[in-house]
């Protein structure tokens, strides 16, 4: 199984999810520097998801370079919650 998962990831979710980890182990805003340490990214990688993740609303940028969780995991949280009540 873990063999399956190893050869069927797609690098950008990977890294996507391993950066909302990151901001999610933080109770405060993050760096970027931070950011691309904690993950083993380059600055230029991590930023660019970010910013794509910006764009979504999962993650919001403080302030330059500077980030937390978005507002939109709150929202497919809540979807999440009401579709599992639903089961």
């Amino acid at each position: 199984m873990t063999e399956y998962l190893a050869k069927s990831s797609i690098q950008v979710i990977d890294r996507m999810l391993n950066l909302l980890d990151a901001l999610e182990r933080h109770s405060a805003p993050v760096n970027l520097k931070q950011l691309a340490s904690e993950t083993a990214l380059h600055p230029s990688t991590a930023h660019r998801i970010l910013n794509a993740m910006v764009i979504n609303r999962m993650v919001d940028r403080v302030e330059p370079g500077v980030y937390r969780l978005g507002s939109r995991l709150v929202e497919l949280g809540r979807a999440a919650q009401a579709t599992s009540r639903a089961d």
